[in-house]
């Protein structure tokens, strides 16, 4: 999937660009001289098409099959370096950065991939892109493969570290503070002067993050540690981009025009990245060429607003329409000095140089906020490089209105929390379940259970018993407290769950990324009967109506069956499967990551291709609805549904599929979480962190509040009996909002 690019220093390669290598540098200059001359390469986007069932492997049409072939045979050789003949050791491995596959890892499929790689005699290495986690998770190969998504090495005098950026069944890109917390630690032992390489598949210019902010929190972090590089892929493009002061390259792809693979070579302490095509008309180009010891920079401190402030969640507070900005600035003197809030480019303003040395300082303006958390920007140009810093501080507007309290957690969560009373109860994509108290003036977070693989999807609460998905480990079935009751485990490692499990009186159920539906005794935890009906992933929870589940898979078909024995009643496609465009038959548009919904005597569905579609319960299709739909939920007496918009927009619709209103200014995404009514309101959060509430009789807004610093919301929201709202982020927060008692 190609890549788009923020506003960011970069370097585009062209095609016939010469490789010139020019420069010189003596070994001393490589980190004191401990760092050993190496080679490895890098491989990117190779979207090995599925192996899905009923099809043997060596059927299956794999585009990258050449170019991989060529690569493998290539890598058993010292690399030479363009017209210079430069000549690089053997490589020592491989990295693949991303896209792996196509449609991820379904059936037979890693098999496929695996099969590529065998003529390898060196080790290789993978990173998830967006291709490999969308419509199945490549988690749990990963965890076989390198014992964790996350996962570093120490070669040569350097540090390899392999990190994340493709959300687990989600197309968007997420720096989520499970990364992040895990990066933390891993460098703590590692020297500021060793070498340190950043594996991962989205290019950090991409606008597909959350804003900004998502990627410098990153680069804060790495701040302090010599990153000589950063290897990405995502646009199968060959080229070198800077972000801040960090180098990165892109990959290229093992198909199509930039068929070929990059370089990666450590001599005599000079640092080289190169690109080689398969054409061989194209001569090999020079992405990066520079020394590997760590560069002078420059410091950036936030003076005002104070970063620790004495506001309700730790965070400076602003009350009033400006907000005084100071920094200062060390170890260089800038060309300019700006600052922004939000991300938002046009209305930054430039900050004056003070009268102490090196500080610069002036006044944004914030009235126009949202009340809520943001974050602030300041960028100084080096030169060379640009200085990035950014602190959150939260926006108060009036005295009365919302307000928040909020946990910080070590990993982020695509999970909607459970509320008991004033706790919440929150699964995160570390796999930690764990309840959050907010009765005391800081909230406080308890350990339920641990399970070593991420929760996508929100628990099932029946009575005070909690039913949980939890990937290869199954379905986990806790107590109030988080006694075990007992664990379910899946027929094999690839019957991946993550739904929320449809519960009933004697039974839970819940589908698999390989297909399958499973029916498991309620009380003991015994699997009833399991029964393969999709011929690609389940990702959705199921809804059971009436002794039938119903769902959508990743295969584009909708599907019926009976609940008791697990025999399938029908199938028909998705909503995008009726219409006439060939383009839109294609697992990309499958009603597959938002459960469909009944009411009186219809079944709704939304799909990928963002449209809204009705069928009779016997699966007969009456209709398209809408366009323009990424999630859809019950209104609170269950005779119709609520809409949530793409990037805008929450509609309310009767049991008949009329609208009924249509709030068309509020800020929505496309992620597929439905709005949520209760006391006669409507909630409902965008991708960006900003919680609207709405009059669930005319679509009136009440009042909004911003819960993240414009980073992602994948959770859907949930409410406790007194009305107050709360809201999980990919940040690690979990935020209680309400307009009273708090």
């Amino acid at each position: 999937m190609h890549a788009q690019h923020h506003t960011r220093v970069f370097t585009s390669i062209l095609m016939g660009a010469a490789l010139a290598l020019g420069m010189a540098l003596t070994p001393a200059m490589a980190a004191g001289g401990t760092v050993q001359d190496f080679c490895f390469l890098q491989v990117s986007d190779m979207h090995v098409s599925p192996v899905p069932l009923g099809t043997g492997k060596g059927g299956a049409a794999r585009l990258s099959a050449a170019g991989s072939a060529w690569m493998c045979d290539e890598a058993s050789k010292p690399q030479v370096l363009g017209q210079s003949g430069m000549q690089t050791p053997p490589p020592a491995f491989v990295v693949a950065t991303g896209d792996v596959t196509e449609y991820g890892v379904i059936n037979e499929t890693w098999v496929a991939v695996e099969d590529l790689f065998k003529p390898l005699s060196i080790p290789w290495y993978v990173t998830p892109g967006n291709h490999d986690n969308t419509w199945t998770a490549i988690q749990r190969v990963m965890r076989q493969k390198h014992g964790s998504d996350h996962y570093s090495f120490d070669r040569f005098g350097c540090h390899f570290a392999f990190i994340v950026t493709a959300t687990p069944q989600e197309p968007l890109p997420s720096i989520e503070q499970r990364t992040l917390t895990w990066l933390a630690d891993d460098l703590k032992n590692v020297s500021k002067t060793t070498p340190v390489f950043i594996f991962c598949h989205h290019p950090l210019s991409s606008t597909e993050f959350a804003k900004p902010y998502e990627q410098l929190r990153l680069i804060e972090l790495l701040e302090d540690w010599n990153v000589v590089l950063l290897l990405m892929g995502h646009g199968h493009g060959a080229r070198h981009e800077k972000w801040g002061a960090i180098d990165s390259v892109m990959g290229g792809s093992t198909y199509g025009p930039n068929t070929g693979y990059g370089i990666i070579s450590v001599m005599n302490g000079v640092l080289r990245s190169t690109y080689r095509f398969h054409d061989s008309s194209k001569p090999i180009a020079l992405l990066l060429e520079k020394p590997i010891a760590p560069p002078a920079k420059a410091q950036l401190e936030f003076q005002l607003p104070a970063v620790k402030g004495s506001g309700r969640n730790g965070l400076p507070t602003i009350r009033t329409p400006g907000m005084a900005v100071r920094v200062r600035i060390t170890g260089g003197q800038p060309k300019s000095v700006t600052a922004s809030v939000n991300g938002d480019d046009k209305g930054a303003v430039t900050l004056k140089s003070g009268n102490a040395a090196g500080t610069f300082s002036g006044s944004l303006p914030v009235g126009s906020l949202p009340p809520g958390v943001h974050f602030l920007r300041v960028t100084a140009d080096m030169g060379q490089y640009q200085l990035d810093r950014a602190c959150e501080f939260a926006y108060e507007n009036k005295k009365s209105g919302p307000q928040s309290r909020a946990a910080r957690m070590a990993a982020g969560a695509k999970a909607a929390p459970v509320t008991t009373d004033q706790d919440a109860i929150v699964c995160t994509t570390a796999g930690e379940v764990v309840k959050i108290s907010f009765k005391q003036p800081k909230p406080a977070i308890t350990s339920l259970l641990s399970t070593g693989v991420e929760i996508l999807h929100s628990p099932a609460q029946a009575g005070d018993d909690l039913y949980i998905s939890a990937a290869e480990k199954g379905v986990h079935a806790i107590g109030p407290n988080g006694s075990p009751l007992w664990q379910w485990k899946p027929p094999t490692a690839a019957n991946v769950v993550y739904g929320t499990p449809a519960v009933d009186k004697s039974r839970v159920y819940v589908g698999d990324l390989e297909g399958f539906v499973h029916a498991i005794d309620r009380k003991f935890g015994k699997n009833v009967w399991s029964k393969r009906h999709a011929a690609f992933s389940i990702e959705q929870s199921l809804l059971l109506h009436d002794g039938r589940l119903y769902f959508g898979a990743w295969d584009g078909l909708v599907y019926c069956i009976d609940a008791n024995e697990g025999n399938l009643i029908w199938k028909v496609p998705g909503p995008a499967g009726h219409r006439s465009e060939p383009a839109l038959k294609s697992r990309y548009y499958a009603p597959a990551d938002c459960s469909p919904i009944v009411v009186g005597d219809r079944l709704f569905v939304c799909d990928r291709s963002y449209r809204l579609g009705s069928y009779s319960l016997d699966g007969k299709y009456q209709g398209e609805i809408s366009e323009g739909i990424a999630a859809i939920g019950l209104t609170a007496d269950k005779k119709g549904f609520y809409a949530r918009g793409l990037s805008k927009g929450v509609s309310r619709y009767d049991a008949s599929g009329k609208l009924i209103w249509k709030n068309g200014e509020v800020s929505m995404g496309r992620f597929p979480v439905p709005p949520v009514e209760a006391d006669g309101r409507v909630h409902a959060c965008s991708n960006r962190g900003l919680l609207v509430v709405l009059n669930a009789e005319n679509g009136e807004l009440l009042w909004q509040y911003q819960v993240t610093p414009q980073l992602h919301v994948m959770a859907g929201v949930a409410l406790d009996k007194s009305g107050n709202v709360y809201v999980a982020g990919m940040d690690g927060t979990v935020t209680r909002v309400g307009i009273e008692n708090n």
